[in-house]
């Protein structure tokens, strides 16, 4: 049986690598189009796909990393977007959404161009609810969490991110209700200029974290909210909590935390240029590289990021617009371990015709762990 999933997985995704080849790129593809005939309950529904495939090499400075996968060149976060719209009545649609993370090396066995143990293919989002232009929208599952939506998207646009920002830098974005998180119910609704943003985390399972420790999520919520001052400017704030607990299986102790993340975040896109920039303060939410369950998380630490590009129209041999920009940020603890980290790079996006794009990115980094200066380019193929 598990050979023939394994195998189902494989065709199926080569399947969809081919196919998207044949569509017009840099927009969802709609292969149901919704509209509602009486008697005809097909007609309410609205199905869409879409997705990225991204290529990437990696290289640090200094030869630390000679001869990995990441040298090798691997999969930089390649995903499928899967998007369902059942109108019910009135202005209620039964929604539901699936995205499914590839990475491509590991599933054709592509050695050494992915890490030893990765998986395959990841559930990033799979959630399913209800929405009204009335009312708001109401889902359940695994989705962005509102910390992600509010602040941490406003500086996720770059490709060597989301280093100092709370979703991705915890236990595990997925559990600690910081990213795409699991078993949440969130609740989304507009007020003339404000997207006001609510949810619950159900208790979760066991996450092991290696050392005999457990992470288990009890329970959390979060609330947010984005305020859009005109078109071009977005400030969002948001905070999250979460009641976790990390057991010790090999001496039975456990410890129970109360995780606090709180940030705000400003994105500003007049004519060509985009400027973004978001902080956040964290509580028992990043982890210590202590072994025990006693001192897991430190107690406080903040994290800043920041980017400023201008968009070049070239709209010519293929080349539709070229962005350079500057990005960077800044991670800090303040108890529980003694470390930060700085990074400041340039860079220059260049988006070309059918849904291509070329990223690459310098980064200067400064860190308590002297990780080296890193050279990074990306290849997107968006449809």
């Amino acid at each position: 049986m598990k050979f023939r999933l394994n195998t189902l997985t494989r065709a199926t995704t080569a399947s969809l690598l081919l196919g998207c080849a044949s569509f017009a790129a840099n927009a969802e593809i709609t292969l149901i189009k919704q509209d509602p005939q009486p008697y005809d309950l097909l007609s309410r529904l609205d199905f869409k796909v879409g997705g990225s495939i991204r290529p990437q090499f990696m290289n640090t400075m200094g030869s630390s990393d000679k001869g990995s996968y990441k040298n090798n060149g691997y999969d930089g976060g390649t995903r499928f977007r899967f998007t369902a719209d059942y109108y019910l009545f009135d202005d209620i649609h039964w929604v539901n959404y699936y995205e499914l993370g590839v990475n491509i090396p590991a599933l054709f066995n592509w050695s050494p161009h992915y890490a030893d143990g990765a998986h395959d293919t990841t559930r990033r989002q799979l959630y399913t609810g209800f929405k009204s232009k009335t009312y708001g929208q109401l889902t359940f599952g695994q989705q962005n969490s509102v910390y992600y939506d509010v602040v941490g998207v406003k500086t996720d646009i770059w490709d060597d991110d989301m280093l100092a920002q709370a979703p991705g830098n915890g236990v595990n974005g997925d559990y600690d209700g910081s990213y795409r998180s699991r078993k949440m119910i969130k609740y989304k609704n507009t007020f003339d200029q404000v997207d006001v943003y609510a949810s619950y985390l159900l208790p979760d399972n066991d996450l092991h974290t290696g050392h005999d420790l457990v992470y288990k999520r009890k329970g959390g919520g979060s609330i947010g909210a984005d305020y859009h001052i005109t078109n071009d400017l977005t400030l969002g704030a948001a905070y999250n909590y979460t009641s976790a607990e990390v057991k010790n299986r090999k001496t039975s102790d456990n410890k129970d935390y109360d995780q606090h993340i709180l940030g705000s975040a400003i994105s500003w896109t007049p004519d060509n240029w985009t400027l973004s920039l978001g902080g956040g303060w964290y509580h028992n939410f990043l982890m210590t590289k202590v072994n025990n369950d006693q001192d897991f998380f430190a107690g406080n630490a903040y994290g800043v990021e920041y980017y400023l590009g201008y968009t070049v129209p070239v709209e010519q041999y293929a080349v539709k617009s070229i962005q350079p920009y500057f990005m960077g940020d800044r991670l800090k603890y303040v108890s529980g371990r003694n470390y930060q980290r700085n990074d400041n790079g340039v860079g220059v996006a260049v988006k070309l015709d059918y849904g291509f794009r070329v990223d690459f990115e310098h980064v200067f980094t400064n860190s308590t762990d002297n990780i080296g200066d890193i050279n990074l380019v990306r290849l997107y193929y968006n449809f």
